[in-house]
């Protein structure tokens, strides 16, 4: 993806002109997306969901544009996003970083669910930091800021990152996460994606599985945000 020009908003209202990269991997057991977030002033990196540490991955966070891996950041803890953290973790030396409500998944197949699809695969790693609602993480010249979004699981956060969302598995393109799993809850989730379409403006949207897309876009055509016909089963992932 080539570099775009995107703006900073510290308080998601004021706008300062910086430039990121965001190159996307789609890796592991069912293809989730893994993104790196590089800051190209500084390159200063975040690897955001790493499903699987394939060699793409590895051959990138080696590229010259990489200098440093700051942080593997985590949008819940899941199997088919957490699969490759160890690995990254050992490769950069970078923290890792997930909300406290799903850091058991760190440390527990049953809890990640790959019990269930890749059971005995899993290697375990303790977070090093605990994601909150509103903390803000400086990469170079750029700003993470953590929104928890909860009801795909306990821990559920998306990263907002200027006009960017990296929103996990709380919202697809034209659906949302599923709320069936353990820690799951719907209610939870419709009030989540409501504080997303209440957020100020458009956005870009790289969602944890499947193609990107964008808030505005969202706003008209994703029946979940419109708070219509809402049947669980069609939920996705």
């Amino acid at each position: 993806m080539p570099p775009a020009n995107r703006p900073k908003r510290p308080g998601f209202s004021e706008r300062v002109v910086i430039q990121m990269k965001i190159e996307h991997f789609s890796m592991g057991p069912i293809a989730a997306n893994c993104y790196v977030l590089l800051d190209e002033a500084s390159g200063e990196a975040a690897v955001i969901d790493p499903g699987a540490c394939e060699q793409p991955l590895i051959d990138y966070l080696h590229s010259g544009a990489v200098k440093k891996v700051r942080y593997i950041l985590l949008t819940h803890g899941h199997y088919d996003h957490l699969m490759g953290v160890a690995d990254v973790k050992a490769v950069t030396g970078a923290p890792v970083y997930i909300h406290p409500g799903d850091a058991t998944c760190l440390t527990d197949e049953s809890e990640s669910l790959a019990d269930t699809h890749l059971p005995g695969q899993q290697n375990y790693v303790t977070p090093d930091e605990f994601l909150e609602e509103g903390m803000e993480l400086p990469l170079g010249e750029l700003t993470i800021r953590v929104l928890h979004t909860p009801g795909h699981s306990r821990g559920g956060v998306c990263f907002v990152v200027g006009d960017v969302i990296f929103s996990g598995d709380t919202l697809f393109r034209h659906t949302c996460g599923r709320t069936d799993l353990p820690g799951g809850d719907y209610a939870t989730l419709m009030h989540s994606l409501e504080r997303l379409t209440e957020l100020s403006g458009d956005y870009q949207v790289y969602p944890g599985h499947n193609r990107a897309t964008t808030l505005a876009h969202e706003r008209t055509h994703n029946r979940y945000l419109r708070k219509k016909n809402l049947d669980q089963s069609l939920f996705d992932f």
